[in-house]
């Protein structure tokens, strides 16, 4: 797999709702950004669980592999799915359950793979990045992908690149929309998290443009076996 892999028909039912999804796992050590707060801590969600052991295999894999080498796999791996024929009907692509793509190259080879997947019948690709400050929303053409910012301050910012954002909060104040102190944005609340509906089925986090133009992004709670270190934490870091 060399630190990365392609899954058809996730059994993964946060994300695939009432449908069938195929997702893509990256070595989050090998590619995700040296700041992001939850990186080999111990409280990254996808280190954490079943998903956290095949991640691990994947960590394992990426060994004495670049942040490029690990990107061309995964561009090669979206390529092989299905053995490079057609993609099912109606089929959605949640890439980067984990992982991320922090450079330019290995950016553009994995939306060029997207592109081709799309060809072959693939519908909808959405992703949170926390690369959105060097790796503009423009570059990801072929996918829905939204800003994982890790304050308030970074909201501006990314939106200047072109991003809607994303946030982790301790707690959600409504299942509804709501404001953020120092923020004008409308966070709206993981309907999975506030209603039990999978991403599939929601479907908020594929209209990006939507979000960007309204103002609008996305909040998810912290949750999981690791919730109140993850509490902790983005006190510390707010």
């Amino acid at each position: 797999m060399n630190g990365a892999k392609y899954v058809s028909n996730s059994g993964n039912s946060k994300i695939a709702g009432s449908q069938k999804i195929d997702c893509t796992y990256a070595s989050v050590k090998a590619t995700c950004p040296l700041t992001c707060q939850f990186r080999m801590n111990g409280e990254c969600y996808a280190q954490l669980g079943q998903t956290g052991m095949h991640v691990a295999r994947i960590d394992h894999e990426s060994e004495g592999l670049s942040v490029l080498q690990v990107a061309r796999a995964e561009a090669q791996e979206i390529d092989r799915s299905y053995n490079g024929g057609a993609v099912p009907v109606g089929r959605n692509l949640r890439l980067h359950v984990s992982g991320d793509s922090r450079t330019i190259a290995g950016t553009r080879m994995i939306n060029n793979a997207l592109g081709r997947w799309k060809q072959r019948g693939g519908k909808i690709v959405w992703g949170y990045t926390h690369c959105w400050d060097h790796i503009i929303r423009d570059m990801w053409s072929n996918a829905e992908m939204l800003a994982s910012v890790d304050s308030i301050d970074q909201v501006e910012y990314a939106r200047q690149n072109g991003y809607a954002p994303s946030i982790v909060v301790a707690e959600h104040m409504s299942s509804k929309p709501y404001l953020l102190e120092g923020s004008d944005i409308k966070w709206i609340p993981c309907q999975a998290q506030v209603r039990g509906v999978g991403c599939c089925d929601c479907q908020i986090c594929f209209k990006t443009g939507r979000l960007y133009h309204k103002n609008m992004g996305i909040a998810f709670a912290a949750h999981g076996c690791r919730k109140e270190a993850i509490k902790r934490r983005l006190a510390l870091f707010r």
